[in-house]
Parts: structure tokens; C-alpha cells; sequence
């Protein structure tokens, strides 16, 4: 039975209605249904009540701060799907039913914040733009990810951008397949839902971790097992790809060369391997933060390894503080892989000789690039020592058994050549005549010359000094010194 009556407020008791006038948009019936709710909740425990308001007129409220806290901690976590389901319900079909839905969630008291939705489509919606305004940004942002994840769920809508200065809180979303819906939501509202969670199953161990990290100031390396075990067995090349297909969940071989170096910029700073990546054209400049010549060396090695596994040739060159890694064009890749093919066979080390001038016949095929030549005859220098190295059991190299190697080099390159102790840790040689370098050609001698720049530097490292010299003329010869 309905009963009209007519009811007079003055001014005072208006403003008291003031904010329920707002939630039911000016319906004085409801706002008066609500307050008989309220005051058969009082008539039922009144000293509830009685505590409710007096903790609503302090700052110091138990109830809203613990609120706002646990909002803030809550922040790069996704709510559970039931909770977003029991908080939004089953009855919600269209976007202007949502908007309702979530402005009566809003009004709420501690919550204070509205929501403006505007689409495309109110039922089939492929577009859709909320802006959540609110006193707390918190609040706004855990309210914008209970809408991400219903409309997820109900519409296929994914998170396109979201904007939050300070305040309101804006989100667009656009529809899209479910699996890419649920990925967007989850890096933007619950980017931190695995790291929290492994936190909890292993606290002990990330207190640890993460204590000796904040102690390092973050100067440590974080490798795989594997890795570890063959630096230390001392093994060529040890197997760099382990972390990045883990992390990634693909072998290097099926990732293009645009997305393998966006891979290795996001995992391998991070890891404490490198500080980070820049991208310039056809190089990868790389800043180390090593400060050890050969470690410098090993990690540029390293990367290229990585790169040529993923099925591109880069060459490296390096300094105190970047690694420089050059894409080599097609015919430089011919190149290498002829290298690769001569190490891999059996033969006398003085039957290299045979092969060199079909290289340098490949070589004439590219533009003239001296540190590209020259890197490529460093590659092969260094073959051929490591070569010798393995033939003779080396260990270390002193000046006396590296005359003896430049000697028998001289055999290999068919030069006519003199090399010569003269100081303890300095030796000096004279080319007199090389027939590879027919007519002075420039890139056959660019080429030499780094054959014999990979193996100095094979046997003595960066710090040896090296000074060569061309004298020009009818009897022109090179000079070098090496010291070490």
C-alpha cells in the first residue's frame, strides 16, 4: 500500500540530503527509501551507528585510511575475477547500465568518485573511453582496473592508453582478440602479480636477494647456472642464449632481428651483463661498464656469437667504454663462413696458404671499408694462431716464440720478411716483399696487415702497443714494432 504524505525540510535538513540528492540524481523517494534503510540498520544496532559517525567526523579514521593504504599497496595488482564479478554483478548488459552500476559503487563513502563512459555502441561497443574522477588517485586506479577486467571479460575490450596525471583518471579501450584484452590489462593494472607472488612463496630467499642487491647499489650480474658453469670450464663460447629464450619462450633462431635486439634491451641491463643498448642505423652501440680489456673483449665476442646464432654476421669493435656492433654486408658474410669452413677442416697450417687468395678475390667485391677489412683479416689471424697455438700446445706467449710463429707465417703468406728481438718485451719486423698484395692493391694489404694485428692481439691481448709503418719507393717496405 502506498501512503502519500507531504513532508516539510527546511534549508538545514535539505543540505544534510544534499549528497543523497546527487547519487539518485535528484529523486527525493529514494533518497527518502534510503534513509529509512539507514535508520532501520540504526534501530537495529545502535551503537554501531553511533561509533560509524563519530569515526566519519575524525581525519584520524581507522576505516578510510586502511583503505587508502592497502589501495596504494594494491597498486600493479589485478582484483580477482570473482571479486570484479560480486562487485559489479550479472545483471550489467550495456555500457550506459555500467556507468549507472559503477557511479552508485562510487558514491560511496569512502570512495567518493564518479565515472563518465562514452562509446561507440551502448551493447556491442568497440570503442570506449572511461574517465574516473575521485578524491584519491589510488582509488581511481583500482576503480579504472575493475572496469578493465569486466569489460574484458564481457566485451573483449583491451586497454589502448590510459592517461592519470594526477586527476581524473582516464582509460580508452578498444576491442579486440580476448588473449591480446587480458595481456594489455595485465601491463597496465597487473604488472606486479607474478613478482608479488613469488615473493610470498620464497620470502626468505628475496629478502636476501633483494637486500644484497640495495647493498651492491645494483652493481651485480644475474646469469643462468649453465652459463656459469661453462665460464668457468673456460669453454669458447658459452651458451648466452639460455636466459633469453627462457624469458621469452621461443628459441633465437625464430626471433626476427628487430624484435631480438628489443629482447636484448629490456633482459640484458637489467641481468647487471650491460648497462644498456642504443640502436644507430646498422650498429648496436653497447654501454659495458667493464673496466678489464679481455672481459670487454669476451662480452663484445659474446654478442656477436648470440647474433650470428639468430643467423646475422656483426663485427665488433671495442673501447673503455662501448662495444660497437656493425651488421657486415653480404659479401663479408661470404667471407666469414669460408673462414669457418677452413677451421673446421684438417689440413698443415702451411697449406693456408692456398686458400688466402681466394678470399682476398671475394674481398674485391665490397666497397673499400678499412676497419671492415681489417676486423675480417683479424678473424683470420686469429684462426690461424689459434691454429698454431693448438699444434705447438701453447700455453703463453713470450717474444721468442712469437718470432718463431711470425716466421713460419711468413711461409704461409709467401712474404719475404725479418723479424727481430730487440728488447725484452719488444719485437720488430720488416716486410720486404708480399705477393698477396699485388700492385699495391688496398684491400689486399688492409687485409694483411690485420692478419698480422689479430694475432698480436691473440697472443698479447689490448694492452700491447703496435706502431706500423709503409715506406713508399722503388725498395719500400712495412715496418712494425710490437711491445707487450
Amino acid at each position: 500500500m502506498i501512503i502519500r504524505k507531504n513532508i516539510s525540510l527546511n534549508e538545514e535538513y535539505l543540505k544534510k540530503l544534499d549528497p543523497l540528492m546527487q547519487k539518485h540524481n535528484g529523486n527525493l523517494s529514494s533518497v527518502i527509501r534510503e534513509v529509512i534503510d539507514l535508520a532501520d540498520a540504526a534501530f537495529q544496532d545502535p551503537d554501531s551507528v553511533k561509533r560509524l559517525i563519530s569515526g566519519l567526523k575524525k581525519e584520524q579514521n581507522l576505516t578510510a585510511w586502511t583503505l587508502f593504504w592497502s589501495l596504494k599497496n594494491l597498486t600493479g595488482r589485478l582484483p580477482d575475477e570473482e571479486f570484479v564479478q560480486n562487485i559489479i554483478g550479472d545483471d550489467i548488459y550495456s555500457i550506459s547500465s555500467l556507468e549507472k552500476r559503477l557511479n552508485d559503487i562510487g558514491g560511496e563513502i569512502y570512495w567518493g568518485s564518479s565515472v563518465k563512459i562514452s562509446s561507440d555502441d551502448d551493447r556491442l561497443p568497440k570503442n570506449v573511453t572511461f574517465t574516473i574522477t575521485g578524491k584519491n588517485p589510488d582509488m581511481n586506479r583500482f576503480l579504472a582496473a575493475v572496469v578493465a577486467l569486466f569489460a574484458a571479460k564481457k566485451h573483449n575490450l583491451g586497454v589502448s592508453k590510459v592517461r592519470s596525471i594526477s586527476n581524473p583518471f582516464e582509460m580508452e579501450m578498444k576491442r579486440g582478440e580476448n588473449e591480446w584484452a587480458l595481456k594489455s590489462i595485465a601491463e597496465n593494472f597487473g604488472y606486479m602479480d607474478d613478482v608479488i607472488s613469488e615473493l610470498y612463496k620464497k620470502p626468505e630467499f628475496w629478502n636476501t636477494i633483494i637486500n644484497l642487491y640495495v647493498m651492491m647499489d645494483y652493481n651485480m650480474v644475474a646469469i643462468s647456472r649453465q652459463f656459469f658453469d661453462e665460464i668457468l670450464g673456460e669453454k669458447p663460447s658459452p651458451k648466452t642464449t639460455t636466459a633469453i629464450e627462457r624469458f621469452f619462450g621461443c628459441h633465437i633462431n625464430q626471433i626476427t632481428l628487430e624484435d631480438l635486439i628489443k629482447k636484448m634491451k629490456v633482459l640484458y641491463p637489467p641481468m647487471g651483463i650491460i648497462e644498456k643498448i642504443d640502436v644507430d642505423k646498422e650498429s648496436l652501440i653497447i654501454h659495458h661498464g667493464l673496466a678489464e680489456p679481455l672481459a670487454i673483449k669476451k662480452i663484445a665476442m659474446m654478442f656477436v656469437e648470440l647474433l650470428k646464432i639468430n643467423g646475422q654476421t656483426y663485427s665488433s669493435e671495442v673501447n673503455e667504454n662501448l662495444i660497437i656492433l656493425k651488421r657486415l654486408p653480404d659479401v663479408s658474410r661470404i667471407f666469414i663462413r669460408l673462414t669457418e669452413d677452413l677451421k673446421t677442416k684438417e689440413i698443415p697450417l702451411t697449406e693456408y696458404h692456398r686458400y688466402l687468395p681466394k678470399m682476398l678475390e671475394v674481398l674485391k667485391n665490397m666497397p673499400f671499408d678499412e676497419k671492415l677489412i681489417t676486423s675480417l683479416g683479424c678473424k683470420f689471424g686469429e684462426m690461424i694462431i689459434q691454429k698454431y697455438e693448438k699444434d705447438n700446445a701453447i700455453g703463453t706467449w713470450d717474444a721468442i716464440l712469437f718470432v718463431r710463429y711470425l716466421e713460419e707465417m711468413n711461409a704461409i703468406l709467401k712474404q719475404d720478411a725479418k723479424w727481430d728481438i730487440i728488447g725484452g718485451n719488444v719485437i720488430q719486423g720488416k716486410i720486404f716483399k708480399c705477393p698477396l698484395e699485388k700492385d699495391n692493391d688496398i684491400i689486399n694489404c688492409t687485409f694483411i696487415k690485420g692478419i698480422t694485428e689479430g694475432s698480436i692481439l691473440h697472443a698479447f691481448g689490448e694492452q700491447s702497443e703496435r706502431i706500423h709503418k709503409k715506406y713508399e719507393g722503388e725498395n719500400g717496405f712495412c715496418e712494425i714494432y710490437v711491445a707487450f
